[in-house]
């Protein structure tokens, strides 16, 4: 009997995810620009962020949270105990069991949606919550359609076929285009669309890219030999067992879409357009996390699930500090970049139709304070996979609910002299709390584990970062990019795009000098192909 293919190594597919990743978020920006171009930073605008939270907040719980942590590992058990035909039915009788849930969620907060979207609103006039609560209704049901594809996602890295299940975003991306712009075409055609039709356009438009992403990874889904059993399936122990460990850590896997909902509520205080600006800084934000810390998580949770069956803990001691030192050392220098070049960068991205001048520079203003908190954000989503695949639910749920009161504590605080920048600080500085949790808590559960080599790194990437910075202050001065909106896009394009080339290849040059261990890594095997 030959012996099973060794799984590719955690960098090897975490490079893979990010590339993938990659394509997804700049068809994602391709979408943002899309987006803001149409709709602006106004009332109607407005109406349509907060109604997006809301399915995209609970998919962080039954998708790409809570669900794929608890899903991957107990089906590793299953696959250790049971063999691999017991693997195929416990993940159909799941995800059945799953989307039975789901479907009932999704009736009961349609029947519920205008008391919530007026709570959501409040302090905004009340037709503005009516058209949030419409809005709502028509995008909520994609959250049984991103879950499901979540689920199969899921089960196709279980598999480590990393590249599919990462792009299903690209997908999605060009659906959202296409709908929209097609649909607003012919709309036009009889005269001028209003904002409030082009918010219903878009948020059929989010139905569409659901239903798209969904049936492009159903093919290899069935290829891998997995099936889908509809119905509540609650009498097999496996499936209890997969929705026992969701429970506790529905809360810790969702709490930084949580703090962004009570941004978003906090936010109806501000003038028109908050809303707007919170979602389109998040997304940058959310574009550096996906990138790089999810990635990372992606492709380290089946590994980290392994190893910790195994109770090998030098070898998951390795891959955790691995992990969240290559996330330090891609995240750290994408924070200070965003923050120094935060102006040009937005007016490159969101200036454009009805997304005003004043609106990108609000969104700046906004990120600056965003990308305070993106380091601490990725290595509490890190370590929250090492915990995870210790079968430790309640801990980061208890971590969870301390940094949500923090975050609002904070957020109430900040808001008032900062704005929207306020509530992204708040945010921010939350998650630094709950990296130090998870930390400690990790500590206390995961034998051996020695944070020295992390600290070591970190330190090291962090010294790259201040000559990266400065180097991209005085480039941005020298360039005249602190008054971007003299230029046309093309040639704002052309001053900011090769400063930001410039910065990353200093950086990496830099990391690897001062000696940080993944640096010298990847400038060995760049200088092996050369």
């Amino acid at each position: 009997m030959s012996p099973a293919p060794r799984p590719p190594s955690l960098l090897r597919s975490a490079a893979v995810v990010s590339f993938m990743t990659l394509l997804s978020r700049l068809t994602g920006l391709a979408q943002t620009f899309f987006l803001s171009h149409v709709l602006g930073a106004g009332a109607a605008a407005d109406a349509f962020a907060v109604a997006f939270r809301l399915p995209n907040l609970l998919r962080r719980f039954t998708a790409e949270g809570t669900m794929t942590a608890a899903f991957l590992p107990t089906l590793s058990e299953v696959e250790a105990t049971e063999g691999e035909t017991a693997v195929k039915a416990v993940a159909a009788r799941f995800l059945g069991t799953l989307l039975v849930i789901l479907l009932l969620g999704v009736a009961l907060v349609l029947l519920c949606m205008g008391p919530l979207a007026g709570l959501l609103t409040l302090g905004r006039p009340e037709v503005q919550g009516q058209l949030t609560a419409r809005l709502g209704r028509l995008m909520f049901p994609y959250l049984a359609l991103v879950s499901l594809t979540a689920g199969f996602t899921g089960l196709l890295n279980l598999r480590h076929r990393f590249a599919l299940a990462a792009s299903v975003s690209i997908f999605w991306n060009f659906a959202f285009i296409a709908f929209g712009w097609t649909t607003l075409r012919v709309l036009e055609r009889k005269g001028p669309v209003s904002f409030e039709t082009v918010s219903v356009v878009c948020a059929l438009a989010v139905l569409a890219g659901g239903i798209v992403q969904l049936l492009v990874v159903l093919p290899a889904v069935r290829k891998e030999g997995f099936g889908f059993a509809f119905g509540l399936h609650l009498r097999d122990p496996w499936v209890r067992k997969i929705l026992r460990r969701m429970g506790p850590g529905l809360l810790a896997a969702g709490i930084y879409p949580i703090n962004a909902l009570i941004s978003t509520m906090l936010a109806s205080r501000l003038p028109n357009g908050a809303q707007m600006i919170l979602l389109n800084s998040g997304m940058m934000a959310e574009m550096v996390m996906g990138l790089f810390a999810m990635s990372l998580a992606t492709a380290g949770l089946p590994t980290l699930s392994r190893q910790a069956a195994a109770r090998d803990w030098p070898a998951m001691n390795r891959s955790l500090t691995q992990s969240i030192s290559a996330s330090a050392l891609l995240v750290l220098p994408a924070s200070v970049g965003l923050a120094v070049l935060a102006r040009p960068i937005c007016a490159l991205l969101f200036r454009t139709g009805a997304y005003t001048t004043a609106a990108a520079d609000w969104t700046a203003a906004t990120l600056v304070f965003q990308s305070v908190g993106l380091v601490f954000v990725a290595a509490q989503r890190l370590g929250n996979q090492a915990l995870y695949a210790l079968k430790d639910y309640r801990g980061p749920a208890t971590l969870a609910g301390g940094t949500l009161v923090l975050n609002v504590a904070l957020s109430l605080i900040l808001m008032k002299p900062l704005g929207t920048g306020g509530l992204a600080l708040a945010n921010g500085l939350a998650s630094l709390a709950g990296m130090v949790g998870v930390m400690l808590r990790l500590g206390s559960r995961l034998p051996e584990l020695n944070l020295r080599p992390l600290l070591n790194s970190t330190v090291r990437a962090l010294a790259a970062c201040i000559l990266m910075g400065l180097l991209a202050w005085g480039g941005a001065r020298i360039l005249a990019l602190d008054t971007p909106h003299t230029f046309t896009r093309v040639n704002l394009a052309l001053r900011l795009l090769p400063l930001v080339a410039l910065c990353a290849g200093i950086y990496g040059v830099a990391a690897a000098g001062f000696g940080h261990p993944e640096a010298q890594e990847l400038a060995r095997k760049l200088s092996r192909k050369r």
